[in-house]
């Protein structure tokens, strides 16, 4: 640099490499002078420097502070750290654990029954379908406009990319699209599983043209990926990195590796990603300032627990590997002869019924007599199967799985609080596969559904599955009740409506439409009409004797005896 200090007036002599140079010195010394400024016992200097952190924040609607405020500055490297006592390569390390690997394939494996396409909301699988107004109850049946935008989704979902258009022309259709690295939807889904386990992240690269239009995604190592600097408005201008403003935004995702943001070999940029060419999320985010708005995985949750777990192993193991302490004493209390001869006894002993791995020696004293005093009692006493049980459980209730998924039966454990089998499964089920399967939902529909089409969403199905009896003693109690109808019955399990022609084993069902055959009091009522009555409806037999009483004197006579004296 030529110029140490900066003059108006030789600044047009300065080549673009100089300025680059001294933009990035202006900048940290804007940070330092700002990092001084807040520190400072002046008051007018620390209400200067809010009053400049503001002024650079006028484009957010929010006042509060994301990061840490008393850290106007960073170490130089451009992203945000993760302020975390545990770093991704330990995570890595305890994933591999055998308690741990199997509550993440338990899982993974649960949510892999779901990965399927389904047009039946009672099955396991996942559907495509039209957004839904928020006062709309009833899905809507599939137009046939929509089954081309849904297989089309669906099959860029399962392949993770566009379908190549084959040459018709062409008499071998090559498709080397097949045979590139990108996992199907089942893959990816696995993956990312696991990385929202073991980090509380998940990071996928999208691939897209010069249009913007996404033409694949591919899981990518979450642990590498940061958040840049930029994402705190006190940055964007600090120039620790070349990165162009592109329709308003600058890079907001980093890869870093050993404390460093790694550059491309071929291009020697470093490698950063805008916010539509990177998914990223996280599951359990926390609102710390000092959390750099990173998330808390179960698996950092559960650090102690586990390391305990390795401790209670570790000191089993040993025991039987190389342990000292033996089962006991043998005590020679008489007189066997020479040294040579006890030394032979000793080889005898050990050579019969000395432990594999030359473990538990039992050694021997000379004495008047011979007995064998024992050191150890049943190993139950030591109650290491109870410390493990613990422990399993812990973190069992951390990733709100039971342990009978697992493999373990504990008898005298009670997950949740919960009596019996199904309820702990069923407890299992809503705390646990369904928050993984809903934030699934919501990140595969804003990150790849969208992109095809905004107007459809992408949903799983058969997740509050429920029994086949229950429901259908509960559709025959809504029907019961009248809140239903047969006809409503019919066409929910048979997806058509009910005609003549079908045969209905019902017994109410099978009387109401006997009695239709006879006819009805309405249908006695017409034909009466028909026939020239004038009364509709079932005739009084006493209005024809009444009538007759007015012109007949004997019956007259008889009923007005009957209506004075026997009448009361």
């Amino acid at each position: 640099m030529k110029n140490n200090n900066l003059n108006i007036k030789n600044i047009d002599s300065l080549s673009p490499v100089e300025l680059d140079e001294y933009i990035k010195m202006l900048s940290l010394y804007k940070m330092t002078n700002l990092e001084k400024s807040l520190q400072s016992k002046d008051p007018s200097s620390i209400i200067k420097a809010k009053s400049y952190i503001n002024s650079i924040s006028k484009n957010n609607n929010a006042k509060a502070f994301m990061f840490d405020p008393f850290s106007p500055y960073t170490d130089g490297n451009g992203f945000k750290r993760k302020n975390h006592q545990v770093g991704y390569e330990v995570l890595k390390n305890v994933a591999k654990h055998p308690i741990v690997k199997t509550v993440h394939n338990t899982r993974i494996f649960q949510i892999q029954n779901f990965l399927k396409f389904s047009n039946d909301d009672q099955k396991q699988g996942f559907n495509i379908r039209r957004k839904k107004s928020i006062f709309t109850t009833k899905t809507k049946e599939v137009e046939e406009a929509d089954k081309s935008i849904i297989e089309e989704i669906v099959e860029f979902l399962m392949n993770s990319r566009r379908p190549i258009k084959k040459n018709s022309k062409s008499l071998i259709n090559f498709d080397a699209a097949k045979w590139d690295e990108y996992p199907d939807f089942d893959d990816w889904v696995r993956l990312i599983v696991n990385d929202t386990y073991t980090f509380d992240q998940i990071a996928t690269e999208n691939i897209r043209n010069r249009k913007f239009e996404l033409l694949a995604y591919k899981p990518i190592d979450a642990s590498t990926v940061r958040y840049l600097d930029t994402i705190d408005n006190r940055f964007k201008d600090s120039g620790l990195y070349d990165a162009d403003e592109v329709n308003g935004f600058l890079p907001k995702y980093g890869q870093v590796k050993d404390g460093q943001i790694l550059h491309n070999e071929q291009t020697n940029q470093p490698i950063v990603w805008y916010p539509w060419e990177l998914s990223f999320a996280i599951r359990n985010g926390s609102t710390d300032i000092y959390s750099n708005q990173y998330g808390l995985s179960e698996l950092e949750v559960l650090t102690d627990v586990i390391t305990y777990f390795l401790y209670g192993f570790q000191y089993n193991g040993n025991f039987f590997k190389n342990g000292s302490n033996p089962k006991g004493i043998l005590n020679i209390e008489d007189e066997i002869g020479s040294v040579d001869v006890l030394k032979e006894f000793k080889q005898d002993w050990r050579a019969t019924i000395k432990g594999p791995g030359n473990e538990h020696r039992i050694p021997t004293l000379v004495g008047t007599k011979a007995n064998f005093i024992k050191m150890q009692e049943n190993n139950r006493d030591m109650e290491f199967h109870k410390w493990i049980e613990f422990l399993i459980v812990m973190i069992c209730s951390v990733y709100c799985i039971d342990p009978s998924e697992l493999g373990f039966n504990f008898q005298n454990s009670q997950m949740f609080g919960q009596d019996g089998q199904k309820q702990r499964l069923n407890h299992s089920r809503e705390k646990g596969l369904k928050p993984m399967l809903n934030f699934l939902q919501k990140y595969i529909t804003k990150f790849i559904v969208s992109e095809i089409n905004s107007d459809f969403e992408f949903v799983f199905t058969g997740v509050d599955l429920e029994d086949e009896t229950a429901i259908i003693e509960n559709d025959k109690k809504k029907m019961d009740m009248g809140a239903i109808s047969l006809e409503d019955i019919f066409e929910k399990y048979s997806g058509r409506k009910i005609t003549d022609n079908d045969t209905i084993l019902n017994n109410i069902a099978f009387q109401y439409k006997s009695q239709l055959k006879y006819g009805g009091q309405n249908e006695n009522a017409i034909v009466d009409k028909e026939n020239g009555g004038e009364n509709i409806g079932v005739k009084n037999p006493f209005d024809a004797f009444e009538k007759e009483s007015e012109t007949n004197p004997i019956v007259k006579s008889a009923t007005e005896y009957i209506n004075k004296n026997l009448r009361s």
